[in-house]
C-alpha cells in the first residue's frame, strides 16, 4: 500500500528509518557545509596568491558626471566595490567597505563603487538619502558597468576587490570579508 491516506507523520518516521535517505540526507548536508565554506574563504584564498593579477583598466563616468579611470589611482590602495540599491546583500556591506576606506583614507586607500541601478537616479537618491558621497559611484550604463564586472572576473554584483598601489589585485571576493588585515599589508 502507497502513501495515499497516511499522515505526516508517519511519512516522517518512514524518511528518517530509511538508511538510503539518511545517507542523502548526510551527503547533502555535507555538500552544502563545502560549497559556504569554499564561497567563505574563496576571498581569503585569492589574496594569499603567489602571482598578483593586474587589474583591468576602465573608465566610467561618476555619478558627478566626471570620467574615472582606474589608472588615475595608481599609487593609491583602491576598493573597487560592485554594488547596486535594490541589492540587499551590498547594502549590507556598504556602510563597513565606507568605514573601512575612511580609516585609511590618510593613507591613500579610496573607495570606487560601480554601480548597478538600472538608472542613476536610482543609485543617486539611495545614495543621498542615506548620506553618502556620489563622486566616486560609477555608473556610465548598465552595459558598461557589466562589461567592467566581465574584465574582472566578478560573478555576482555582490563582489568586492582591493587593489594595490601598482594596480594588482590583492583580493578578490564578498565585500563583507574585505577587512583591515587583508587591507593592511598593502598600505606601505
Amino acid at each position: 500500500m502507497g502513501h495515499a491516506g497516511r499522515g505526516d507523520e508517519a511519512l516522517a518516521r518512514d524518511a528518517g528509518s530509511c538508511p538510503a535517505r539518511r545517507d542523502i540526507a548526510r551527503w547533502f548536508s555535507l555538500a552544502v557545509c563545502l560549497v559556504v565554506t569554499v564561497s567563505l574563504s574563496w576571498g581569503v584564498l585569492a589574496s594569499a596568491g603567489e602571482e598578483p593579477v593586474l587589474a583591468p583598466l576602465f573608465t566610467l563616468r561618476s555619478l558627478d558626471g566626471c570620467d574615472v579611470s582606474l589608472v588615475d589611482y595608481r599609487g593609491q590602495v583602491v576598493i573597487l566595490d560592485f554594488w547596486a540599491s535594490w541589492c540587499h546583500p551590498c547594502l549590507e556591506a556598504f556602510p563597513a567597505l565606507h568605514a573601512l576606506q575612511e580609516t585609511y583614507a590618510n593613507q591613500g586607500v579610496i573607495l570606487l563603487v560601480v554601480c548597478f541601478d538600472k538608472t542613476e537616479e536610482d543609485a543617486r537618491n539611495y545614495l543621498l538619502e542615506h548620506g553618502y558621497a556620489t563622486s566616486n559611484v560609477l555608473w556610465g550604463s548598465l552595459e558598461e558597468a557589466r562589461a567592467v564586472k566581465e574584465s574582472l572576473g566578478a560573478d555576482a554584483v555582490t563582489h568586492a576587490f582591493l587593489i594595490d598601489r601598482r594596480g594588482f589585485i590583492r583580493y578578490s571576493g564578498h565585500p563583507a570579508m574585505l577587512t583591515a588585515e587583508i587591507l593592511e599589508p598593502w598600505l606601505q
